[in-house]
């Protein structure tokens, strides 16, 4: 009776030890990264809080992402894993009650990445093509396609026109 006893710590031992050594990248999230520019390609912080909304077409529904962030310089973005286009809304909110919309679509492609049947599923993205529609955007531009788990790339400029933004405090 001692040795199954023995026998089975040995087997659960062996099972949570196993469980540990999975090394699944939590880190290094999927991310695209947005930078707020000036007509002239300056960065530049927005004159006005934000919020970005998801358009989830196939799901017939919205998901407020960042609800009223001010002085915003850049920010990153999750892209969904299989829809072929993102939809997102940025609002600028002039007063309590004036607000305006732009939307912007980003056509990509999709890659899954592949680390243990373990881990949660990651994709990699390829920034085809994007537009958007004018209200304070003036250009939305690609500077690198390849959305991936590096923090360090900044993916699409967004110029504003003069009047919503202003210059940033490099003191910040």
């Amino acid at each position: 009776m001692r040795a199954f006893s023995f026998i089975a710590a040995s087997i659960i031992a062996l099972g949570v030890a196993g469980c540990s050594s999975i090394d699944c990248n939590i880190e290094g999230r999927v991310m695209c990264h947005y930078a707020i520019q000036d007509a002239e390609g300056g960065q530049v912080s927005l004159a006005y809080p934000m919020s970005i909304t998801f358009h989830r077409v196939a799901m017939d529904n919205d998901t407020v992402y960042i609800n009223k962030m001010s002085n915003v310089v850049s920010f990153d973005l999750p892209m969904s894993y299989d829809a072929e286009t993102d939809e997102i809304a940025m609002t600028l909110h002039l007063t309590e009650t004036d607000s305006v919309t732009d939307v912007l679509r980003i056509t990509k492609s999709n890659t899954a990445q592949f680390e243990s049947v373990d881990c949660a599923p990651r994709y990699h993205h390829q920034i085809q093509d994007v537009s958007s529609t004018h209200n304070f955007t003036e250009t939305v531009s690609i500077t690198n396609p390849k959305v991936s788990n590096d923090a360090s790339v900044t993916n699409l400029h967004i110029r504003l026109r003069n009047s919503d933004s202003q210059p940033v405090d490099d003191a910040r």
